[in-house]
């Protein structure tokens, strides 16, 4: 029992550094655009995304956990419990200080792509090649593919639709118009943020009937609509004599807002790159052996709370190093398009979190970014940055496999440590 105890809080331990490593890298999704358009300052951002990260670990997390523990490699050719263990204990180790470096250089890279490689490559050495769950990780690879160019589409018809919609042909009237449209894609997040909450509670049993989902919505935009238009036009008058500069500043106090929203949405999808190994330690440490799945086993609160700790440390302590890259370095961000960039980045995330699909954020953020980027042409982009950024990415899975292969040696030689 003090072996298996001893096991558990060490696994604990290193969960929290590869939350912490994940959390400072992956806050610039959330709040890069929004520190990139000066809607809210470095310091605000960190402290927010810190609260929202735990919060969204906690009520949607374990959707992306289950499918990573028990999705990307078949557990049923782990017959060895100890080996698996310390295989697990490699993946945290490596997955975390790739993450760590990474985020030392200013690069956002994928913690989901570290996670998964480093889960295969263990794969790859206990079990072999069928270990693998092919079509699962076709899933998830195509999900990783998806993702960048569905933001980036998202991004780009958004701030396409905000200068169709509001600032026209005609620069007469512009702040009417702002105060129609802004608060209607507000409504739009703020209604797919609450569905995703709802989704990954009991309480979406009661909505399990469509026409349950389309009378509560029915009644909630309208209202929400009321709401958000009222304080649209309270802005609008305080800045009514500004011109575009007007509206820019009317879209920077949603801006603060929809980056809250992805901050969340970051907690519900990445805690799982934390959460995954220790919570099939603790599995397998509970059940003695390697169970055939994981998907009936519900994941302990306290496990994604504790998780989602470490990220929002993460984020307070290291998490400013990444903002510049994404929020500054790749196209120029004004506060309409900054609120485009978090409006596609929060819808592509929340989706992905109520599926169960564990896609990069990294990628989500970045196409949407490159998106907005598009609206001007290439010479809107840093093309030199994305190349070092997508060579990352590619270069990230099969680094944190190999590095896993060697950490899960080396652990595999001190294995007396353990039991």
């Amino acid at each position: 029992m003090c072996g298996l105890t001893f096991v558990l809080v060490l696994a604990a331990a290193v969960s929290i550094f590869v939350a912490f490593s994940n959390g400072a890298n992956d806050v610039a999704n959330a709040f890069a655009s929004a520190v990139g358009s000066k809607a809210l300052k470095v310091k605000h951002a960190l402290l927010i995304a810190a609260v929202l990260n735990l919060l969204g670990a906690v009520l949607l997390g374990s959707n992306v956990s289950k499918m990573l523990i028990g999705g990307i490699v078949h557990v049923r050719h782990f017959d060895d419990a100890g080996a698996y263990v310390t295989g697990m204990f490699a993946c945290m180790v490596a997955a975390g200080c790739f993450i760590f470096i990474a985020t030392h250089t200013g690069l956002p890279v994928s913690s989901t792509h570290a996670i998964v490689g480093g889960m295969m490559g263990i794969a790859v050495v206990m079990g072999g090649i069928e270990a693998i769950n092919w079509k699962s990780f076709a899933v998830v690879a195509l999900a990783w593919i998806f993702a960048p160019f569905m933001a980036a589409a998202c991004s780009f018809c958004t701030i396409k639709l905000i200068r169709l919609t509001i600032y026209g042909r005609s620069r007469a009237n512009t702040m009417a118009r702002a105060c129609t449209w802004i608060p209607l894609f507000s409504s739009i997040v703020v209604i797919a943020v609450a569905v995703a909450i709802i989704h990954g509670t009991k309480f979406w049993d009661k909505f399990s009937h469509w026409n349950k989902v389309l009378w509560a919505l029915a009644v909630i935009v309208p209202l929400m609509y009321a709401a958000f238009r009222a304080a649209t036009r309270q802005l609008a008058a305080k800045f009514a004599n500004r011109g575009d500069f007007g509206i820019e500043h009317v879209f920077r106090r949603f801006q603060a807002g929809t980056s809250c929203l992805i901050g969340l949405a970051i907690g519900s999808n990445d805690v799982a790159n934390s959460a995954a190994p220790v919570v099939a330690i603790y599995f397998v440490g509970k059940l003695g052996v390697v169970p055939d799945s994981f998907a009936e086993h519900a994941i302990p609160i306290w496990m994604l709370a504790m998780c989602g700790l470490g990220m929002s440390i993460g984020v307070l302590s290291l998490g400013h190093k990444v903002i510049g890259t994404l929020g500054k370095n790749i196209t120029l961000l004004t506060n309409s398009r900054g609120f485009s960039v978090d409006f596609s980045t929060a819808t592509t995330i929340i989706l992905a979190s109520v599926f169960g699909i564990p896609i990069s954020s990294t990628h989500a953020a970045t196409g949407s970014i490159i998106g907005v980027g598009l609206e001007k042409g290439l010479r809107g982009l840093n093309l030199r940055l994305l190349s070092k950024i997508f060579i990352t990415w590619l270069m990230t899975v099969p680094l944190s496999a190999a590095f896993t292969i060697c950490t899960y040696f080396v652990l595999r030689a001190c294995t007396s440590l353990f039991f």
